[in-house]
């Protein structure tokens, strides 16, 4: 089916399922013809019981009684006595006495109908005389299936095989109809995907400017609405993607411009050799800068490839603050920390902490609090609130802040945690802000 346009797909299962219904419908329509002629046949050879109880008589060829006198105390095969057999029911039976007793004991337990591989009887029996407390004469009607068949052979003509003709040119109609609305109704359907289609292919010579839309309530208009969603946030990220290396340029720019006019400088003789420890300060920092840009493709293209561990994060913490304790010396820092682990790479880890407390460092005016409890690590600093856009859209790379500035720090942070499976919530807390990493 897969190899199948959707149309011819919902056609050629619309027409199984059609036919497939024709017949069971078939199938149960025989059934019920069935159950007619048992019917038929219960209530003629109850009529003949009836009509002759009183004055037994064989009528219609294929209808005779048997008379039998039971004894209720004995036995069913030692208690049947004066047995008498009606000519026709003799013609019914012949002289098989094995087939005869099977269809008194048949008769006398209550069954209508009696079966073998040949032939068919349709019985009924009565009570005809209380002869006294233990003896009982029984009346027992019998009929082959002549009368059925010949029933059958007039119905099966007219009622049954035009039923059954009825049935499927119904059926048939249906198929022709609905394969026709259903053939209007997948090109209008296929029509809307190949619009969708066609949208999403030119996307790239477009740029991500062209819209997507389509009228409607139903799945294809909302997919259509989730391509449209997909396609602005493509183009915001490519629009960002673009500020970001229009703001990398410009961030690698000026130490760049310091040490080449420090190094001409030394060159020329104009200036101190001392000079050269500002060429290596700018350096270091250009060296920072480069090795976040190579952290967060790292994490951006982190494939899980690497075996995963629960990592004790009170060891990642304390290693982190000790090896920023000169840094912080002018905060008070309060560690409240359980042995809760994550899942991940210990290395990411610390860089993705080291990242919070140097941003948390920045922006502190005191305090920095730093909980690990039940699965849960926050970081709060008492310093000015973030902005509305880091809350609800998250970090995105070397995005420009209020302040001018630029960081791809909090970005490497946000990307670590979602790709272990870890949220990152920040609120701002009057003073100050919080940073929540959990499950």
């Amino acid at each position: 089916m897969r190899h199948y346009k959707l149309s011819i797909q919902v056609i050629i299962l619309f027409s199984f399922v059609t036919f497939f219904s024709a017949l069971v419908f078939g199938f149960i329509t025989y059934k019920n013809y069935q159950s007619v002629y048992i019917g038929l046949a219960r209530n003629e050879v109850d009529n003949y019981v009836e009509a002759t109880i009183d004055n037994p008589r064989d009528t219609e060829s294929y209808l005779g009684y048997i008379t039998i006198t039971v004894n209720k105390i004995s036995t069913f095969e030692a208690a049947v006595t004066n047995r008498y057999i009606s000519p026709n029911a003799r013609k019914l039976l012949g002289n098989d006495e094995t087939l005869t007793d099977a269809i008194v004991r048949a008769a006398y337990l209550g069954e209508f109908i009696y079966s073998n591989a040949n032939e068919t009887f349709y019985l009924s029996i009565r009570t005809r005389t209380e002869i006294s407390e233990s003896l009982t004469e029984y009346y027992i009607g019998i009929m082959d299936d002549t009368y059925i068949n010949s029933v059958k052979a007039v119905t099966a003509k007219e009622d049954v095989l035009m039923t059954f003709i009825g049935t499927f040119m119904t059926f048939s109609i249906i198929i022709l109809l609905g394969n026709m609305a259903i053939a209007i109704w997948s090109r209008n359907l296929t029509a809307r995907i190949k619009y969708l289609q066609r949208e999403v292919n030119q996307f790239t010579n477009t740029g991500y400017e062209n819209k997507v839309y389509l009228n409607g309530n139903d799945e294809i208009a909302e997919l259509s609405k989730a391509i449209e969603n997909l396609r602005l946030e493509i183009r915001e990220n490519e629009h960002t993607k673009q500020e970001m290396f229009q703001n990398v340029s410009h961030d690698l720019k000026t130490p760049i411009s310091v040490i080449q006019s420090y190094a001409e400088a030394i060159l020329d003789g104009t200036t101190e050799v001392e000079d050269a420890k500002i060429i290596i300060k700018q350096t270091e920092k250009l060296q920072g800068k480069v090795k976040m840009l190579l952290e967060l493709s790292k994490i951006s293209t982190l494939e899980m490839k690497e075996s995963l561990e629960s990592i004790p994060m009170k060891e990642v913490i304390n290693q982190v603050y000790f090896n920023n304790k000169i840094r912080l010396n002018n905060l008070k820092v309060i560690l409240d920390l359980d042995d809760t682990e994550f899942l991940g790479v210990r290395e990411y880890f610390y860089t993705s902490i080291e990242n919070l407390i140097d941003n948390a460092t920045r922006y502190a005016s005191k305090v920095i609090e730093v909980t690990l409890k039940n699965g849960v690590l926050t970081i709060y600093n008492d310093g000015p609130a973030i902005e509305e856009k880091y809350i609800t859209g998250g970090f995105k790379p070397y995005e420009k802040g209020s302040r001018g500035q630029f960081g791809i720090g909090m970005s490497i942070v946000q990307k670590t945690f979602n790709k272990f499976g870890y949220s990152l919530v920040v609120e701002n807390m009057n003073p100050g802000v919080k940073f929540t990493i959990k499950h």
